[in-house]
């Protein structure tokens, strides 16, 4: 009897134990950025590429290299889809904040990573470069998209809030991001050129899509084309999962004109402990204390 409640008593404070270090340990890693070190003059060209597919052979399939992974080839987080792709964020402990900027870029790895975007990358103003309306109205453009990869290392919120660099190009006021889980995996040939989030285009292509671009392994998570440094967009990283960050102006002009560079901050905030969690732990305390009791009491000489 004895040795069953003993059995019982540690059996219960393992499992306290547990739930306590799975709820409070914290990693004291820092978070950190990654930069794709491929530019290009052209205000209209897509800088951050890493394919040299069909129909653009001067592009080498990695690009000059990547700053912020273990080597200039490698790739973040292993990475090996063929659209482009500009910057990565590693966040390895919620509470933490970081910056995706050439300034960063800069102070991290002395090298001025091309950050920019168009007024109406994500989704134009509807109008062409003569300010006629277009058939299909409002749409994203590929062309000036940029995109990014973000891996949370536990569970956290993730909020975006991007601004204009001042003084670099147009002033966007306003940007749109799409999140997708997971990362591009396609392997077949991907061109640049096009558009997306466009509900009005023949087929549609609504906002909620999977794999834009004709890419692979993009699941949509979520969105919001009213994005700025006061509303920021927040959506729940779960831990060891790789997010896919589409960002660019939104309603504000053309893909092709009103580029500026951009800067992303990024915050993260520890997901709250549900109530019944603590509940549980003081149950299984009380359960503890509780054996511990009993026991002394039979310890009691007669």
């Amino acid at each position: 009897m004895s040795k069953n409640k003993n059995k019982l008593t540690k059996a219960v404070a393992m499992a306290l134990t547990g739930t306590v270090l799975s709820v409070g340990a914290v990693s004291g890693a820092q978070a950190h950025t990654m930069y794709n070190t491929f530019t290009t003059t052209e205000l209209s060209a897509t800088d951050g590429w890493n394919y040299g597919g069909i129909g653009n052979p001067t592009y080498p399939t990695v690009s000059p290299g990547w700053v912020g992974t273990a080597s200039a080839t490698t790739l973040p987080f292993g990475y090996a889809g063929t659209s482009h792709l500009n910057w990565a964020a590693e966040l390895h402990s919620a509470g933490n904040t970081l910056e995706i900027s050439k300034a960063d870029a800069v102070t991290r790895y002395g090298f001025a990573a091309e950050i920019d975007t168009g007024a109406g990358a994500w989704q134009d103003a509807g109008v062409n470069g003569s300010g006629v309306p277009t058939a299909n109205g409002p749409t994203g453009w590929r062309h000036q998209t940029d995109i990014g990869l973000i891996k949370a290392e536990e569970t956290m919120w993730v909020t975006l809030n991007p601004v204009v660099v001042t003084g670099t190009g147009y002033d966007i006021q306003n940007f749109g991001i799409t999140v997708f889980t997971g990362m591009d995996s396609g392997t077949g040939s991907y061109s640049h050129h096009g558009s997306w989030n466009c509900p009005g285009c023949t087929p549609a292509k609504p906002y909620e899509a999977d794999n834009p671009f004709g890419t692979v392994g993009l699941s949509y998570l979520t969105h919001d084309g009213t994005v700025d440094g006061v509303d920021g967009l927040t959506f729940l990283a779960l831990a060891g999962q790789v997010y896919s960050i589409y960002l660019g102006g939104a309603g504000v002009g053309n893909w092709s004109q009103n580029i500026a560079e951009y800067s992303l901050n990024i915050s993260t905030a520890p997901v709250p402990v549900p109530a019944a969690v603590w509940l549980f732990g003081s149950a299984l305390a009380s359960l503890v204390t509780l054996g511990q009791r009993r026991k002394n009491v039979m310890a009691v000489p007669a």
